[in-house]
Formats: C-alpha cells, structure tokens, sequence
C-alpha cells in the first residue's frame, strides 16, 4: 500500500496547481468584473484594429501550438518514464512534467480571459474556452497517474494480484 501513498500525494499536489489555475483564473474575471463596473478607464483595443488583430493571431497561434504539443510531449515524457526503475524518481518527474504541462495550457486559460475584456471579441470567449477544456483533459487522478506510468503492472509483478 505504499505505492497507493505515494500516488495519492502526487496526484494531491497536481491537483493543487490545477484549481490554483482555475482560482486565478476566476481572479482575473472577478478583477476584470470589477474594472467594467468602476470609473477605472482601461484602454480597450478594437479586435479590427491592426494591433488587435495582431494580438488574436499570435494568441491563436499560441493555442494552436501549445495545447497540442504540451499533450503530445508529455504522453512522449510518460512513455519514456515507465522503464524507470526506480518509482521515486519516476513520480517525481511524472509530477514536474504534470507541473509545466498545466501552466501552459493554464497560462493560454488566463490570458485568453484576460483578452476577453481587453479585446471585446466573442472569438476570445471561444478561444479561452477551448482552453479550459484542453485544462480540463490534463485534470490529474490517482488512477490515471497508474495508468500513464504503468505502476498497476509493477503491482501486479510485487503481489500477484491486480492492482485496481
């Protein structure tokens, strides 16, 4: 039961950077909420403009390339990460590459939120969208950390009997 432990401690604290995203992210609507109902004169930038369209398209190309490759490296990082012998350095680089994984489909979330209000455009509204739900494909769990490292076959090897 030892691995079950260790299990439920990294998928705690990978937890614990997931809704940190999601908590600033609902700062940041909160904060842009109260900026919308203030006498605080944000200059606002027309999503037609060049700059603004300029800023959408770096944005999107952001998406475009991160979400994507932010899943696929990290399946790659798993896949290499399962003949590591030893399950402490395997959890801990499982949790670190969780770690970046998060932040940059979390940071596409955040900005995309705060572009929102800064562009007025309802293709940010989409775009920030499809950032929540690519967050949301990466939420972390026990069971899917023994799946990715393949920890329920070392199990099965250790005490002969099926591990989930």
């Amino acid at each position: 039961m030892e691995l079950d432990r260790k299990v439920r401690t990294v998928s705690r604290s990978i937890n614990v950077v997931y809704y940190t995203i999601y908590l600033l992210t609902i700062l940041a609507v909160v904060v842009i909420f109260f900026l919308t109902f203030s006498d605080v004169q944000v200059k606002r930038i027309d999503p037609l403009s060049k700059l603004g369209t300029g800023i959408s398209t770096a944005y999107l190309i952001f998406l475009l390339i991160s979400i994507p490759a932010s899943l696929y490296l990290f399946h790659r990082y798993t896949q290499k990460l399962k003949v590591e012998p030893d399950e402490y350095v395997k959890l801990n680089k499982y949790k670190k590459a969780a770690y970046i994984r998060l932040w940059v489909i979390g940071l596409g979330l955040i900005v995309g939120v705060i572009l929102v209000y800064v562009l007025h455009s309802r293709s940010m509204i989409f775009t920030a969208a499809i950032a929540a739900i690519a967050l949301y494909f990466c939420k972390p769990s026990g069971l899917k950390i023994i799946k990715e490292l393949d920890l329920d076959a070392e199990e099965d090897k250790i005490a002969g009997t099926k591990y989930l």
